[in-house]
């Protein structure tokens, strides 16, 4: 019994490693390229080595960190061309999730989401580009959320996770929040009418937006 709650603490305080570190990641706390010293993580959060090599380990397979020989470990960085495979991919799982969404949806539901919309429609007459983007992920979440599918989830988030760094980047181009309120609100539209079809094509369509804006946003700093 004694060895059985020993091993669900440190388990515990695993997980919270792993979401500490990996917060300050994707918040950019921590820099892409800077390296990691175990012995200071654990200075810094007072446990042992043991639960950081733990939440190391998961964080690699998440594609956040890379360890290199005779370098050590170091935050991976996240280039364009990174971000724009992850948007190939995201485009088809939006569009999935969107689609089974539109079909379990509740009038409840429903509400909720339009309130999220409503939200990001006075972040964007504010310019409140910060908040913006926390209101972009709830919808998406939201939506996740609704499909009651954990395999997804876990597939949808760690590959969110890996361009989370970049994707308040995208609301700095100029225009973008505005189109991108427009695309959430036709997503949204087609949710609230029930229609799978729709909605698998607004939110492809959404995503294929944000690539070909940052597409056009590098070829003008090229000029």
């Amino acid at each position: 019994m004694l060895s059985q709650l020993k091993l669900e603490s440190y388990e515990l305080l695993s997980q919270k490693v792993y979401h500490v570190l990996k917060n300050a990641i994707v918040r950019g706390d921590l820099a892409p390229n800077s390296k990691l010293i175990l012995t200071e993580i654990a200075k810094s959060l007072g446990v042992s080595n043991t639960p950081i090599r733990e939440a190391i380990n998961k964080l690699v397979s998440e594609g956040l960190i890379k360890i290199i020989p005779n370098k050590g470990i170091l935050v991976k960085e996240i280039n364009i061309d990174d971000f724009q495979e992850i948007l190939q991919v995201r485009a088809f799982l939006d569009g999935l999730i969107a689609k089974i969404a539109s079909k379990k949806i509740t009038d409840k539901e429903i509400g909720n989401m339009m309130k999220i919309i409503k939200k990001m429609e006075n972040c964007v007459k504010k310019d409140d580009r910060l908040t913006y983007n926390d209101l972009d992920i709830q919808f998406h979440d939201f939506l996740l959320n609704i499909t009651g599918n954990n395999k997804l989830k876990e597939i949808y988030n760690n590959l969110i996770n890996q361009g989370n760094r970049l994707r308040i980047r995208t609301l700095k181009i100029p225009d973008r929040m505005g189109k991108s309120l427009k695309e959430h609100r036709e997503i949204a539209l087609e949710i609230k009418k029930r229609n799978p079809d729709g909605a698998n094509r607004v939110s492809q369509k959404h995503i294929e937006s944000i690539s070909r804006s940052i597409e056009e946003d590098e070829k003008k700093k090229l000029k």
